[in-house]
């Protein structure tokens, strides 16, 4: 009979994830059936769609609270269509708390529930560890620092990978691809992938363009726009009407304006193109780090999200690069921030010879503390543990393959 397995992903960067693993476990596990909400990797995968990410696409305290009773709702309805498919596996990317709530639901049916990507519970929610080990079978986490965390709070843990890793051995530095200037020094604005982010990082990072422009007329400035937003968020921003575009065979859509590029898509490449980079804080500042470009990370919340998150999130770091590296390695601009100071920032990142190599330096360090086949890994954690009819995949440590070749008929 077939393995049903219900999946789940509340946003662009979880329907990523769980699309590639997806991939590899249509392979362990070739009579599985999957479902469940769904973005376009996951639908290109084979996963039949309940509900789309779209429908869930929210953030930060205020905004999950205004989307409430509507998720609610949707929760219900997911979990009657639960009830009549009763699925042996269930792999929840990321969203926590969401997640959480459907974990804890779907145990109480019977099923073995794996967490993919763990909630920052060492950042704002450790008590909630406690809920996080009721909900979940397994945790399969993508940062390394995460491990002993969750081992101290009895949460089984495994650290299965880091998904940038992959992403940056292919990236590519050539900056023909985006109509750049080749010898020019380049400084990227990365400002994330969520309205609001835009919404609010843009104008600091524009503000900081404008400094830098009357410092040094040479330079050239590219700004990175994320393939799930309309590209109008972004004219808007930059208070212009786009130019028609080159458009590649891979859909790759840039925009030249003057002293600016505007690309849509394939924002690891232009990482690795640029000189220096302001990237919102997030996994994107991983991939930076990854590509080896010296960088600085922004972030601005809603103010009232802000001042919750300040009650609650007690951190030394708010970036991820700085939380693996256990110190101070890029320069944090969060909240309230002169476009002067980001633009001293970017300028010594990208103009001070001394500065710039004790960077790169410290980033070559770093990447050697993350792993990569993450899809692959995790993929075949999930199988075995589904071979083998075990709760924790830590008992699995070498992985048994005996099991997990009789799944998958070897």
């Amino acid at each position: 009979m077939a393995v049903k397995i219900f999946v789940s992903a509340g946003e662009p960067s979880g329907d990523m994830l769980a699309g590639e693993l997806l991939e590899h476990l249509k392979v362990l596990m070739p009579d599985a059936e999957f479902f469940g909400i769904c973005g376009p990797k996951m639908r290109q995968a084979g996963c039949e769609e309940l509900f789309g990410i779209e429908e869930l696409s929210v953030m930060g305290f205020v905004e999950v609270l205004k989307h409430l009773s509507y998720i609610r709702r949707l929760e219900f309805t997911l979990l009657e269509e639960i009830e009549r498919r009763k699925p042996e596996i269930a792999i929840l990317v990321d969203y926590p708390g969401f997640h959480l709530r459907l974990g804890d639901a779907l145990k109480l049916r019977g099923t073995f529930v794996f967490q993919y990507v763990a909630p920052q519970l060492w950042a704002w929610g450790e008590k909630r560890t406690k809920t996080l080990k009721e909900s979940t079978d397994e945790v399969l986490g993508i940062m390394p620092f995460e491990a002993d965390f969750f081992k101290k709070r009895s949460v089984n843990y495994t650290y299965v990978g880091t998904p940038q890793v992959d992403r940056a051995l292919i990236a590519s530095g050539d900056r023909s691809r985006f109509g750049l200037p080749a010898d020019a020094t380049i400084v990227g604005f990365f400002p994330g992938s969520r309205r609001g982010e835009i919404q609010r990082l843009v104008p600091r990072m524009l503000a900081a363009r404008a400094v830098l422009r009357n410092r040094d007329s040479s330079l050239h400035f590219v700004l990175s726009a994320a393939p799930n937003l309309p590209i109008d968020l972004f004219a808007q921003q930059l208070g212009t009407i786009l130019p028609t575009p080159t458009i590649d065979e891979k859909g790759l859509t840039v925009y030249l304006l003057g002293d600016t590029t505007l690309v849509q898509g394939q924002s690891i490449h232009l990482m690795k193109c640029s000189d220096a980079a302001v990237v919102t804080s997030g996994t994107a500042t991983l991939e930076c780090a990854l590509v080896n470009t010296p960088m600085t990370v922004a972030y601005v919340m809603q103010n009232l999200s802000y001042q919750l998150a300040k009650r609650f999130v007690k951190l030394p770091h708010i970036s991820l690069v700085n939380l693996v590296a256990d110190f101070g390695l890029v320069k944090e601009f969060i909240q309230n921030f002169a476009p002067e100071d980001l633009a001293d920032e970017l300028q010594r990142l990208a103009g001070d010879q001394a500065y710039r190599g004790e960077k790169k330096q410290q980033l070559q360090a770093l990447n050697q503390k993350l792993k990569g086949e993450l899809a692959e890994q995790a993929a075949r954690t999930i199988a075995t543990c589904y071979a083998e009819g075990l709760p924790r995949s830590r008992h699995l440590n070498g992985l048994n393959n005996q099991g997990l070749d009789s799944l998958i008929g070897k």
